[in-house]
């Protein structure tokens, strides 16, 4: 069911106008991102909206249905990252990256969903969009599979990482301390203790990743 599908007619807010079933998940979305899922009441809701509590009750349902089309509409998002540019390797590249972006920006939904078993499905679309890549370069089967997965596994790292780092400043530095004072590579222990560029890794990454699979263009 799509979460227009839920409304069965329109709410309207303090000056009469009509608040529609996307206004109510988009706003519902903001309060889930802004501060987490735990944040979302329908007395903030509807005070967001600017509507009385009982009309977001009656014409969206109760805080789990308005959860569901949250998650609906983040598979709904998902379902719009298409593959980018001229070559497999560039299409593939394209894939992660907005992959990334999407989980990045969207962190507290993608929690909700995998609260709610929908991983599978949220990431399926750019799963299949992978594998078409792959195969249009002669990968197949459990090789592609393998490609596939690596692939997954460096995206949701990198946001793993860059999410930890945007908590505690210092994640991911080192202490040079704590280093030999002989080390033969004082310049790497120096690079090592400034903050990680979370972005620049993740392209460096992705591209020894695509490379280092032998999927050339």
């Amino acid at each position: 069911m799509s979460p227009a599908s839920r409304v069965r007619s329109e709410p309207v807010d303090r000056d009469g106008r009509p608040v529609t079933a996307d206004e109510i998940l988009e706003v519902a979305g903001n309060i889930v991102e802004r501060h987490g899922v735990d944040a979302l009441t329908m007395r903030r809701l509807s005070d967001d909206l600017g509507v009385a509590v009982t009309s977001v009750y009656w014409h969206v349902g109760n805080r789990d249905a308005v959860l569901d089309g949250l998650v609906d509409r983040l598979l709904d998002r998902m379902e719009t990252i298409r593959a980018e540019g001229d070559t497999p390797v560039e299409r593939m590249a394209s894939l992660a990256r907005q992959l990334r972006s999407t989980l990045l920006e969207r962190q507290h939904l993608v929690g909700l969903a995998h609260e709610r078993d929908r991983s599978p499905a949220m990431f399926l679309p750019v799963q299949q969009a992978l594998a078409t890549e792959l195969s249009s370069v002669g990968k197949h089967g459990a090789e592609a599979a393998l490609t596939l997965r690596a692939l997954q596994v460096h995206v949701i790292s990198s946001v793993l990482m860059d999410r930890a780092a945007a908590r505690n400043a210092s994640h991911g530095t080192v202490d040079p301390d704590l280093w030999p004072a002989d080390f033969v590579d004082r310049e790497l222990v120096a690079a090592l203790a400034d903050p990680a560029a979370y972005d620049t890794v993740f392209e460096f990454g992705l591209i020894a990743l695509l490379g280092g699979l032998g999927v050339n263009d």
